[in-house]
């Protein structure tokens, strides 16, 4: 049996057809990981990072944004205090831990695409990291 082009043509119509429909389907685009608008550092895993030594990895399975981040710097200076840690959780992004004596602690996150920005405030020992923008951050 030999097809000709007229039998084959409404086969040929409904392929490119079909074809024709799913290439224009919206792609429904992965999500990356949501930023959420705040989360808190507990006190013990706060005072963990301190004893961290730089390229070394933490590992702290109860808080996710810390856990697998690796320690870019930890220096002190008297009772200064200064750390940059590379989370692994935001892409691109940095914790930044600047001590300054007993009652004096900044804590940032900044990114290097600015995409995400936190300002850390203490809470009794903790530390509550609210989402806010690049302005808000003030650097001394």
């Amino acid at each position: 049996m030999r097809l000709t082009f007229i039998k084959f043509f409404p086969v040929l119509l409904l392929l490119s057809f079909g074809l024709g429909l799913s290439a224009q389907k919206p792609k429904i685009a992965v999500s990356a990981k949501q930023t959420p608008t705040s989360f808190v550092i507990s006190k013990t895993d706060f005072d963990k990072l301190f004893t961290k030594r730089t390229k070394e990895v933490i590992s702290v399975k109860s808080n996710k944004y810390l856990d697998k981040s690796s320690v870019m710097m930890n220096t002190l200076n008297g009772d200064t205090k200064f750390m940059k840690i590379k989370l692994s959780y935001f892409k691109n992004a940095y914790l930044m831990v600047q001590v300054n004596g007993e009652y004096s602690t900044q804590v940032f996150i900044l990114s290097d695409d600015k995409s995400v920005f936190y300002k850390g405030h203490m809470d009794k020992g903790s530390v509550t990291m609210t989402k806010c923008n690049e302005d808000d951050i003030v650097s001394e």
